[in-house]
C-alpha cells in the first residue's frame, strides 16, 4: 500500500506567477534551490513514492505544490473551456522575476497584460501607445471571457482574419508606429475583440438564425462589421463582411441539417450555444442519449 504523499517545502521559496504550469515552476523552483527537478524527483522514487513521468500527471502536482508550499488551486487552470481548449503560453516577462521565463495556461486572459500594459504574444511588446489594445483586453475580460472563449478558440482565429483583411492598411502602419514590436495579431487586436464580441452575441445570432429575409440579416451583418472596423478611404470592409457571412451561411445549414435530423449541430466555431436556441438543441442531446426515458 502507498504511503501518503507528504513532503517538507525546499528551504528557498519561488513565488508562483499566475497561470503558470508546473513545467517551468518546478524547473525555477528546483534552480533557486540549487537543484534540479530530475535530481528531486528521482530521490523522491528512490524513497519509495510512486511518481509518473507525465507532466501533469495528479501526484506529480501534488508533490510539487507542496515542495513549493503552494495553495490547492495551483496548477489546476482548466484544459477546456466551453468547448474550447485551453493552450499553454508564454506568461508575461514582466510578471516572471527577471531573466525567468514561465509557461501556462490563462483561460480567464486575452493576448494582453493589463498590468503591465504588455502584449504576451510573440514577441512580447509594450502596449503604452497603444490604448486601443489596452480597452480591447477589458472588453474581453468583461465579455468573452465569461462567456468561455479563449486565445485559441476557432472563433477567435476567424474573427481575427476578418479583421487583418478588412482594416485600412494605413491604419496598420499608423499603429506599427506606436509599437516597438509590432506583429499582425497585436495591430488588429482591437477589431479581433470587437468582431468575437459580435459574433458571440446573442441578439445577433438570434437575428440571423431568425426567419427574416436574407437581405435583411446581410444588411444587419454588413452595419454592424462597418462600425468595428476603423473607417478609412482604403479599408477593404468588404473582405471581412465576406468571412462573416460565411460563418452566418454555414450556421444557418448546420441549425436547419439539424432540426430536419433531429440531431445537435456540429458547430466547428462554437458559438451557437450562445443563441436563445441551443437549450432546444441540448434537449435534443438529452433525448438521444437516454432513448428508453
Amino acid at each position: 500500500m502507498n504511503r501518503p504523499l507528504s513532503f517538507d517545502a525546499l528551504p528557498v521559496p519561488t513565488r508562483l506567477v499566475g497561470g503558470e504550469g508546473v513545467s517551468t515552476y518546478a524547473s525555477r523552483h528546483a534552480m533557486r534551490n540549487f537543484s534540479n527537478v530530475k535530481d528531486i524527483e528521482g530521490a523522491v522514487r528512490e524513497q519509495g513514492y510512486p511518481l509518473s513521468n507525465a507532466r501533469s500527471a495528479p501526484e506529480r502536482l501534488a508533490l510539487w505544490r507542496q515542495l513549493g508550499n503552494l495553495r490547492d488551486l495551483a496548477f489546476t487552470e482548466p484544459q477546456v473551456v466551453t468547448g474550447n481548449w485551453v493552450v499553454e503560453r508564454s506568461l508575461c516577462g514582466r510578471c516572471m522575476p527577471h531573466l525567468e521565463d514561465g509557461i501556462g495556461r490563462m483561460p480567464r486572459v486575452g493576448w494582453v497584460c493589463l498590468k503591465h500594459k504588455r502584449w504576451i504574444g510573440t514577441p512580447q511588446a509594450d502596449l503604452t501607445n497603444f490604448g486601443e489594445a489596452l480597452v480591447a483586453e477589458r472588453h474581453w475580460r468583461g465579455r468573452l471571457a465569461p462567456r468561455g472563449v479563449v486565445v485559441d478558440s476557432s472563433l477567435l482565429l476567424l474573427a481575427e482574419e476578418a479583421a487583418t483583411v478588412g482594416i485600412s492598411k494605413a491604419v496598420l502602419e499608423e499603429r506599427a508606429e506606436r509599437v516597438q514590436h509590432p506583429s499582425p495579431g497585436l495591430l488588429v487586436y482591437p477589431e479581433t475583440v470587437g468582431l468575437a464580441r459580435l459574433l458571440s452575441r446573442r441578439s445577433l445570432l438570434d437575428s440571423v438564425l431568425g426567419e427574416a429575409p436574407s437581405p435583411w440579416k446581410r444588411a444587419l451583418v454588413e452595419r454592424e462589421v462597418r462600425a468595428i472596423l476603423p473607417d478609412a478611404p482604403d479599408a477593404e470592409n468588404w473582405r471581412a463582411l465576406a468571412r462573416v457571412w460565411d460563418l452566418v451561411l454555414n450556421l444557418q445549414d448546420v441549425v436547419r441539417d439539424a432540426l430536419w435530423l433531429g440531431q445537435v449541430p456540429q458547430d466547428r466555431w462554437n458559438v451557437l450555444r450562445y443563441s436563445s436556441g441551443f437549450a432546444e438543441f441540448e434537449r435534443i442531446e438529452v433525448v438521444q442519449a437516454h432513448p428508453l426515458v
